[in-house]
């Protein structure tokens, strides 16, 4: 970690002043879009079974903010065609205005739907909402959803149930509709890669898990943040890493934020050993890690997020908590059936979680989190589906394929904590990586 990557820039004060002015409008979307009001919104909601939705207010959703993003990236592309930057720095500059002008356009179809005064305006908006979500976050694939909702309603002890339960179950199957009769199969990981990866994760991760009290059987977060701490101020050789571990009242669940370099947790909130030691290896040990090399560097985007990293970076988190528990588990699977109720089946907010809480229900699984994850789903208007969360899903699949493939390359690891914010499965970002690690931008 010592040797941070060196970058090597020509025409610099055009070059750099260009990526600065990009680096300043790339915006963590998803703190934007939450609801400044969750607590108390989803306490009326649930309080009034004839809400549709929580009566979400966005006062992290600023109007002047996103213009004046809009119009620095438009000056950008104004001074990249009379720019004398080469090829190269002129693709990669281009292809960051992009992400960014997408990331500003879907923070701004959220405002301009959230203040629609007339149908004409709302549905104008929905459609500008729809395809800027789509360009972000991408689409669910519908047979993907229909075998993740067969699958679980599959897992459904009918015969069993009792006569209450059958009703539920009569009226779950009413209201989500046919299902097709066929659902198709799906990737997993073979046990052989979860067995070596886990041991090759925890022999990578174990200077900073021996942080963690062997005596303990629990942690709050509030010493979950202090651990963290102590690994960043211990573990790195003196570097100043520059994130720091943070409780945040307002926050429902850890998160990173690389605008502001902290990691984020709950205030309050009980982890098991085996939770916090998740939590590390994937806020600390994913999110933070690969952005920790390029912190310094002049390319921002290596330390924060190069266009499509989300879902590959989510991958690695949630790949890298199965494998240290040497156990592979389905991520993300009610978010995806969340997304694919609201886009396939047309479902609101309500329907969608009077669903979840039935099949919650009657597979006998924690109804604790349904409503927070359909607030997710929903984020940002409460009625137009949020794609977001599909990075779970997809992004685990991606990763684990991506391992199975490379288990036996000497670089794997290199490859996936040490590239940068940028996605190794895509050739043109893995080459962007390698050109930033030795030759330069």
């Amino acid at each position: 970690m010592e040797n941070s990557p060196e970058v090597n820039i020509e025409n610099k004060t055009d070059f750099g002043e260009m990526m600065n002015m990009v680096s300043s409008t790339n915006v963590t979307v998803y703190e934007r879009l939450n609801a400044s009001n969750d607590s108390a919104a989803k306490a009326e909601f649930e309080a009034d079974p004839e809400m549709e939705h929580p009566k979400n207010e966005y006062g992290n959703l600023d109007e002047e903010e996103v213009r004046r993003n809009l119009a620095t990236l438009e000056h950008v592309e104004e001074m990249l065609k009379h720019s004398d930057l080469n090829e190269k720095r002129k693709r990669l500059v281009k292809l960051l205005v992009d992400d960014c002008k997408t990331k500003n356009e879907f923070l701004a179809s959220n405002i301009a739907h959230n203040s629609a005064e007339t149908p004409e305006e709302k549905a104008q908006a929905a459609e500008w909402h729809r395809k800027t979500n789509e360009e972000l976050y991408g689409r669910p694939d519908e047979d993907t959803f229909y075998t993740l909702l067969r699958e679980k309603i599959d897992s459904i002890d009918v015969a069993n149930l009792s006569e209450e339960d059958r009703k539920i179950y009569d009226w779950l199957m009413a209201e989500i509709g046919p299902l097709p009769e066929k659902i198709g199969g799906r990737f997993k990981p073979k046990p052989e890669t979860i067995q070596r990866f886990g041991e090759m994760v925890r022999d990578f991760f174990s200077p900073f898990l021996k942080h963690i009290p062997e005596d303990r059987d629990s942690f709050s977060s509030e010493e979950v943040v202090d651990i963290i701490n102590i690994i960043t101020n211990t573990e790195f050789g003196g570097l100043d890493i520059k994130y720091k571990a943070v409780i945040d009242p307002k926050a429902a669940n850890a998160s990173a934020n690389h605008e502001e370099r902290t990691l984020k947790f709950p205030a309050g909130v009980e982890y098991s050993k085996k939770r916090a030691r998740e939590l590390i290896v994937h806020e600390f040990g994913t999110h933070m890690l690969r952005a920790v090399p390029y912190l310094d560097q002049e390319i921002q985007a290596f330390a924060s997020e190069l266009p499509g990293n989300e879902t590959f970076d989510e991958g690695i988190a949630k790949c890298t908590e199965q494998a240290i528990n040497g156990k592979y588990a389905d991520s993300g699977i009610d978010h995806y059936i969340n997304i694919g109720l609201a886009t396939f089946k047309r479902k609101n907010f309500r329907e969608v979680y009077k669903i979840q809480m039935a099949l919650k229900r009657l597979t006998g699984e924690s109804s604790k989190t349904v409503l927070n994850a359909v607030q997710r789903c929903f984020r940002g208007t409460g009625e137009l589906v949020n794609n977001k969360d599909l990075a779970y899903y997809n992004g685990a699949n991606q990763v684990w394929q991506y391992i199975e493939e490379h288990l036996d390359d000497p670089e794997l690891f290199d490859n996936l904590f040490l590239t940068g914010k940028a996605n190794i499965a895509n050739p043109a970002q893995e080459a962007l990586s390698y050109e930033m690690r030795t030759s330069g931008i």
